[in-house]
C-alpha cells in the first residue's frame, strides 16, 4: 500500500507529466495531493482523504495542514 505519513492506505494514484503554467510556474513545491471532493474527482478516483476515511484508519474525521512562518532561507513546514 501507498503512505501519506504514516498512515498506509490502499489509493489509486496519477503521474502528471505537464501541468498548466498558471499558476504552478510562480509555485515552489515537490508534488500536488488531490484533498478535493469526490464530486470533482477525475474518472471517479475516490480523494486520498476520503479513501482514508473509508479505511476507517482515523481516530477522527479530521486533518489539518500546517504552514509555517518562513520569510528567507530553507522552507519549513
Amino acid at each position: 500500500p501507498a503512505q501519506v505519513s504514516d498512515i498506509p492506505i490502499i489509493q489509486v494514484f496519477a503521474e502528471a507529466t505537464a501541468l498548466p503554467a498558471f499558476p504552478f510556474i510562480f509555485a515552489r513545491f515537490d508534488g500536488v495531493l488531490g484533498m478535493g471532493y469526490p464530486s470533482q474527482a477525475i474518472d471517479g478516483i475516490t480523494p486520498v482523504f476520503d479513501r482514508i476515511l473509508a479505511q476507517q484508519i482515523l481516530k477522527e474525521d479530521v486533518f489539518s495542514v500546517y504552514y509555517s512562518r518562513w520569510v528567507l532561507g530553507t522552507p519549513r513546514g
